[in-house]
């Protein structure tokens, strides 16, 4: 049983409000103590951690590979390992696969692929309708069986409102959390970046707030009527946060994400046709970023999610109304986080917050936290750290990122899953 000692090390920790200097031992694959000046047992490595942040391995709940089916997109073992460099300990895979991920076999596939190559825990999100055609349930229950997380019907929403009441109402029965994206395809229209003076000047056909809003205050209501939990995927519209806010303060179970690169970009980061920069939801204004941020300090958001979304090379290489939608997110999930909040825009025990006992408490898992008896993921960064992105440097297969070319602050050194080191940088 591997023993290993942590000195010195700035240690951030969401689940105790804990941000100070102190120490931390692992013994097996659990975290043994952690306070100041812990002891040495003999057998210990021990790791002077001085000038680094110790913190909870994080937990993304948003991933994409192309595993099955698009293999050439990217891998588990491929995202695992970008994941592992930026310090995600803990993934959800998106069921939107080819073969869709909506039986029982498929989830066990995943868990099975991800257990034999991956570097980190690996959890399969189910298909939330049959095929992700929004009409027919999926076998939820049986799926929630077999190990999946949570429930997701893709980049679409469930256009009828009856099938997604019934879908609510059964999830609530095998309790179950159901995840939207919450679009309305009727109002979202062909639109490819944020509609608005600016999707005007150029040339190119807008997404409104309107398919946002209408989509999430539906299910906003469906979800209280039935006593659901929902998590809302991905919103950025400051008017849905407030819908998602004052549901809250209702008693409701109704949660939401948000990407981290709504927080970083709006929409003149699409500059001149930057097809790394389209991305669905699209970037919204600068307002609409500025109440994003806000929506971080004042608890709106449980999580923020990489929304890793491989595309090939020659989905992305097109003109920007025919590129495909999506963006690599792993690696620069943290990085964007710590730079916000070098800016001030929150403080980095918040962001931290944000990727790892926010979405731990929401699903009840064990991880996402520093405390005595919890399994040994951690990670260990430096936050003062200035690099820049280069998209064709990521463990990533795919090189899609908006951060490309971009200043960041933050960058893991090594990264920890059950109590052994799965990543050191070199």
């Amino acid at each position: 049983m591997t023993t290993t000692l942590i000195r010195g090390a700035r240690i951030i920790d969401p689940a105790t409000d804990r941000d100070e200097p102190g120490d931390i031992l692992i013994v097996g694959d659990k975290i043994e103590a952690v306070g100041q000046n812990l002891s040495s047992p003999n057998s210990a490595e021990t790791l002077d951690a001085k000038g680094l942040c110790l913190a909870p391995g994080l937990i993304d709940l948003r991933v994409k590979t192309g595993e099955p089916g698009e293999e050439h997109r990217e891998t588990i073992a491929t995202a695992s390992a970008a994941a592992v460099a930026g310090g995600i300990t803990t993934m959800a895979i998106m069921p939107d696969t080819d073969p869709v991920i909506d039986d029982i076999a498929l989830v066990e596939f995943i868990a099975r692929r991800g257990a034999a190559r991956g570097r980190n825990r690996i959890c399969p999100i189910g298909a939330l309708t049959q095929g992700l055609n929004g009409d027919a349930m999926a076998e939820l229950g049986l799926m929630r069986e077999a190990g999946a997380l949570y429930f997701s019907n893709g980049e679409n929403a469930v256009p009828n409102a009856g099938v997604m009441k019934r879908l609510l109402a059964y999830a609530t029965s095998v309790d179950a959390t159901v995840s939207v994206r919450p679009i309305d395809a009727t109002l979202a229209g062909s639109g490819v970046m944020n509609a608005g003076a600016l999707s005007a000047k150029m040339g190119l056909s807008g997404i409104g707030h309107d398919a946002e809003i209408v989509a999430g205050q539906r299910d906003i209501l469906l979800a209280e009527n039935a006593g659901a939990t929902l998590l809302l995927d991905q919103v950025s519209t400051p008017e849905l946060l407030s819908l998602i806010q004052a549901s809250r303060q209702r008693g409701s179970n109704v949660h939401c994400t948000v990407a981290a690169h709504h927080l970083f970009f709006d929409e003149a980061d699409v500059g001149d046709y930057l097809t790394y920069c389209k991305v669905l939801p699209p970037f919204r204004s600068e307002p609409a970023r500025l109440a994003l941020l806000e929506a971080i300090n004042n608890g709106s958001v449980t999580a923020v999610v990489s929304a890793h979304d491989p595309q090939p090379p020659e989905e992305k290489r097109l003109p920007f109304e025919e590129a495909s939608f999506g963006a690599a997110g792993l690696e620069t999930l943290l990085p964007a986080m710590v730079t916000l909040a070098h800016h001030g825009h929150f403080n980095l025990l918040q962001a931290i917050r944000l990727l790892t006992t926010g979405p731990a408490d929401l699903f009840s898992l064990p991880q996402g936290r520093l405390t005595e008896g919890a399994p040994a993921d951690l990670i260990l960064f430096d936050a003062d750290t200035v690099w820049t992105c280069d998209g064709e440097d990521l463990i990533s297969r795919s090189t899609n990122s908006p951060f490309d070319g971009r200043e960041l602050r933050g960058q893991v050194h090594r990264t920890m899953v059950a109590g052994e080191w799965v990543f050191e940088r070199s």
